[in-house]
């Protein structure tokens, strides 16, 4: 019973000499800007019991721009802008998902395939990088979005590349006499 005791005092001691040791010891600036903004609601709802004449809400806006960087994401642009880049993604996946004629040759090597294809939907992911830059999208942001979609699309496009070669191997294999 005196070592289980003994245990949990210097397990407790570690944890203490841990959370003492690891304290931060700067302090870390906001780095976004929080303004209280007052709204007056001024609605008479009139109940059997009770009548709310004026109410006073608190909320809380940060603003999209603090210590220099643009804070702007693909959320905050205008539905005009959010329907062009959509639009811009759409054009640009279907470009990449076209069914064409070399997908089904024998001799054509998947990577081949691919590298063709991405070079020829390169504007169409230009188109996307404009949008967004035209739109004050954050670049990091602009950068990481650009290449998610040229990720998927690709993957994508593998997948279709691989599955439509398996399907011409297994019907020249089963086109082949059998002896």
């Amino acid at each position: 019973m005196k070592s289980l005791v003994f245990i949990v005092l210097l397990v407790l001691a570690g944890i203490a000499g841990y959370n003492f040791i690891n304290k931060p010891t700067e302090n870390i600036e906001a780095l976004a800007v929080v303004e209280d903004v007052k709204v007056a609601i001024t609605e008479a709802l009139s109940t059997a019991d009770e009548t709310i004449d004026e109410e006073i809400v608190t909320e809380e806006t940060v603003s999209p721009v603090s210590d220099g960087t643009n804070m702007i994401t693909p959320a905050d642009m205008s539905e005009e802008a959010q329907h062009e880049m959509y639009s811009v993604m759409m054009v640009y996946n279907k470009c990449m998902m076209q069914d064409k004629p070399e997908y089904h040759q024998p001799n054509m090597r998947a990577e081949d395939i691919a590298g063709k294809t991405l070079a020829g939907c390169e504007p169409d992911l230009d188109a996307l990088r404009v949008v967004l830059e035209t739109n004050n999208v954050n670049a990091d942001l602009s950068e990481g979005m650009l290449k998610t979609v040229r990720q998927r699309s690709t993957r994508k496009l593998m997948s279709a590349v691989m599955q439509s070669q398996a399907s011409q191997m297994m019907a020249d294999e089963a086109a082949a006499p059998t002896p």
